[in-house]
């Protein structure tokens, strides 16, 4: 302990050494600044210096800050993971007083630092580089407006998290019991203000993500896989009054084979997203809290979860009232139609990406070595491939009583292939794919097993999850499979 309190001691020094000649070279900016307002330079050049010195002040004041903060909180964990190292949820201040609370907030200020940084770099650049383009009628008169125009579009998004905030609070969700456990359930209540009443209801998600931080400094990036997500729909009348002025209640199953969550690393990591979201007057409510799901003593074993659910009878899944999937008989017997292009926002992304990656590809055939169009084109036919079959793929899966027959191409084509019902030992659902991050729309493909262990894709990318359970349920039940 005491040596790795004198290497976080070390560290700091090092980043402060780091973070002074920004804050000091930032403060003699504003110091010149200052005195050019005296003076006949013009405003370009005090506007200039004024910018870099507000930037970089800012990033040496930021530094210092972060790494003092950062100091007591990583000696804070130090002691909480010593005090209870068989217990991490106890690790967090909010998880450890039993709930959770709003990244609303975080992302509030977040958003603020963010836009206020990128404007402050991009408006001066872009008002002295865009009059001296134009004149010379440059392309890049245009193209530097994008920055500013994103910039725009980063202060709307901060004003709306704001709004946000002041229009619902600073939500929370109570949970029942501290922590969720896999095998087992996660209840609790949401606590939160609505001004105006969500007469549509309350529609609630919890996802298993699954985050990788890679690269580093200004190449870092994060990507979020979703690994399991349901879903909850609440009326308004399953509200209640509570606390903050509203109460939501929240109820989920949490299957025996999930990830619990599990911080590998700092840049690898397994957490669990529970999401409220309702249409009313003005900013729409979208709440995202940071659950614990954990694998205790009470995470039951799967001859005992077997004997826990046997008495309860299963419940139907319910046809769908809006569905993607073309059900239908015929002669040889209940057919699913896949159609083309029945993801249309997530063809038309691929597609934009296709064109972007494509066109870099083909600017830098004549631009630079051999190996950096390769390796853009060998990318964009990968999206191309992916592209065709959001446009054109097609899957049929007719079942009757001889078997399963299914065909997978373009536009109702492909070859056909015939599996007896005896081979089959389940079909199931899992995400193969996604738009957005940890709470993006996920897609699932239907997946058949054979008694051998193959498997077999029966249908890709169902968007809706209610649509996907409904489909597997009846695919089970024509195959006679266990669910």
């Amino acid at each position: 302990m005491i040596g790795m309190s004198r290497s976080i001691k070390l560290g700091q020094f090092v980043l402060c050494l780091f973070a002074l000649p920004f804050l000091l070279g930032g403060l003699l900016a504003i110091s010149q600044a200052i005195g050019l307002t005296h003076a006949d330079n013009g405003k370009m050049p005090f506007w200039l210096l004024l910018t870099f010195g507000l930037v970089f002040s800012g990033v040496g004041f930021g530094l210092i800050f972060a790494v003092l903060y950062g100091g007591r909180y990583a000696q804070r964990q130090q002691r909480l993971q010593a005090e209870h190292p068989a217990e991490p949820w106890l690790w967090r201040a909010d998880w450890a007083q039993g709930r959770c609370n709003s990244t609303t907030r975080t992302s509030a200020i977040t958003g603020w630092v963010f836009a206020i940084f990128w404007n402050a770099l991009s408006m001066p650049i872009a008002f002295l580089v865009f009059p001296q383009a134009l004149k010379q009628n440059s392309a890049g008169a245009y193209i530097c407006l994008i920055f500013p125009v994103a910039g725009v579009f980063l202060l709307i998004r901060a004003i709306r998290q704001t709004m946000a905030l002041a229009e619902f609070g600073n939500t929370y969700f109570e949970m029942s019991s501290v922590p969720g456990v896999v095998g087992r359930e996660l209840n609790g209540q949401i606590q939160a203000r609505f001004p105006h009443s969500p007469d549509h209801g309350v529609h609630l998600r919890l996802s298993c993500v699954h985050r990788v931080q890679t690269g580093s400094s200004n190449t870092q990036s994060t990507t979020e896989n979703i690994l399991w997500r349901d879903e909850a729909d609440l009326a308004s009348g399953q509200l209640c009054p509570g606390p903050n002025g509203t109460t939501i209640p929240v109820h989920f199953g949490i299957p025996l084979d999930a990830q619990a969550t599990e911080k590998r690393s700092p840049r690898d990591e397994f957490v669990w997203v529970l999401e409220a979201l309702a249409d009313v007057p003005g900013v729409d409510y979208h709440d995202i809290f940071e659950v614990p799901v954990f694998r205790t003593q009470q995470t039951p074993t799967q001859a005992q979860a077997e004997r826990f659910a046997a008495p309860a009878p299963a419940q139907p899944v319910t046809r769908p009232d809006v569905v993607t999937i073309e059900v239908r008989q015929t002669a040889e017997g209940t057919e699913f139609y896949f159609p083309a292009a029945r993801n249309k926002s997530f063809a038309a992304s691929a597609t934009a990406f296709l064109l972007l990656f494509g066109s870099v590809a083909f600017f830098l055939i004549h631009h630079a070595p051999i190996l950096f169009p390769l390796a853009f084109g060998l990318f964009a036919l990968f999206l191309l491939y992916i592209t065709i079959q959001l446009w054109f793929g097609t899957t049929r899966v007719v079942m009757g009583s001889g078997g399963v027959t299914v065909q997978t191409g373009l536009l109702g084509g492909g070859k056909v292939r015939r599996i007896a019902l005896s081979e089959i030992a389940s079909i199931s659902d899992r995400i193969t794919s996604q738009q957005g991050g940890a709470t993006g729309v996920p897609y699932y493909d239907v997946e058949l097993t054979l008694r051998d262990g193959k498997k077999l894709t029966l249908g890709r990318s169902v968007r809706d999850k209610h649509e996907t359970e409904w489909l597997v349920a009846e695919m089970q039940r024509l195959a006679g499979c266990k669910p």
